[in-house]
């Protein structure tokens, strides 16, 4: 039987994560899809429910807690985020990886967690190249109060949570990275393929 592959990515506000998961969906159309997240934040203009996010209010979010029908949760700057099992199981019916953007807690928990023996599990952590990187790309945003900003900058670089990644990818140069990550995806095909 050919195995399945859960990848687990991870990375502050302004890695390039969004930017380099969309390359790899791209990329590999046939054999990737990823695990929309469900959160209890508010819907930004330029998002749309069930593509970015599955927008739910906390009333229905607590009763899926309550269901056993998160793969993980957490609460982050305040707002929910969690996976749903039904999610991950759905794409893995029907493709061989299934993609999870989530924050470092979240990944800790699904990395830590026991799976089929026909399911890999593969973290990968991107990272800017620097601290002061990170400030920037955070700054030209213009999202970030200097609390927030303090708070992701510092939390994004605790060892202890990059500890937990079978890759780490320093995202110095946008196009040298979607190759890196694009490496580390075709690897799995062929440890896959037994």
């Amino acid at each position: 039987m050919m195995k399945k592959a859960i990848f687990i990515i991870s990375g502050p506000s302004g890695s390039g994560k969004t930017t380099l998961i969309k390359h790899v969906l791209h990329t590999f159309p046939d054999e990737i899809g990823i695990s929309i997240s469900c959160t209890t934040r508010p819907q930004r203009i330029h998002e749309l429910d069930g593509i970015d996010y599955h927008f739910i209010p906390q009333e229905r979010f607590i009763t899926l807690i309550k269901n056993d029908e998160f793969l993980e949760y957490t609460e982050c700057y305040g707002n929910r985020y969690g996976t749903l099992k039904s999610s991950v199981n759905n794409l893995l019916q029907n493709k061989r990886i299934c993609i999870m953007d989530v924050e470092y807690s979240g990944a800790g928990k699904i990395l830590s967690q026991q799976f089929a023996p026909t399911i890999t599990k593969i973290g990968i952590l991107i990272l800017p190249p620097s601290i002061s990187a990170l400030k920037n790309r955070l700054l030209n945003r213009k999202s970030e109060t200097i609390t927030s900003l303090n708070r992701r900058v510092t939390e994004s670089f605790d060892i202890g949570k990059i500890a937990r990644y079978d890759h780490i990818l320093i995202n110095d140069q946008i196009n040298r990275s979607k190759n890196e990550i694009c490496q580390i995806v075709k690897g799995c095909f062929f440890s896959a393929s037994s």
